[in-house]
């Protein structure tokens, strides 16, 4: 009989780095009324798509694929600065969703990272 407290399972975990300004093409009139940022977008999917968890982090000073050094201005914000959306699931739902928004994710920095999910019985 297994007594240990923690079930370990494989999971992975891809960052997608995105500027808060970047957006999603409009495709009709009532989309077009409403803003529709990126990374808000890329959290709606994840849950359509039912993946297991998706979370939003605010870089402070960084530069990505090469680009300018950008920092974070407390009063004004930075548009230009990346945001990093984290998707978390099984590996083949994770390349599943990459590949569905392959039209969308084109040129971003994706990284993907093996992790170990514990759930606590």
């Amino acid at each position: 009989m297994n007594d240990q407290p923690i079930i370990e399972r494989s999971l992975g975990k891809i960052q997608i780095y995105v500027k808060p300004k970047e957006k999603i093409q409009a495709t009709g009139l009532l989309h077009s009324l409403r803003s529709r940022q990126l990374y808000r977008e890329l959290v709606k999917y994840a849950k359509d798509d039912r993946l297991m968890n998706a979370s939003v982090y605010q870089t402070h000073h960084g530069y990505s694929m090469h680009g300018k050094i950008e920092t974070s201005n407390v009063e004004l914000g930075n548009q230009d600065l990346s945001l990093c959306v984290e998707l978390i699931d099984e590996k083949e739902k994770l390349e599943a969703f990459c590949i569905k928004h392959a039209e969308l994710l084109r040129g971003k920095m994706i990284v993907f990272k093996a992790v170990e999910f514990w759930e606590i019985k």
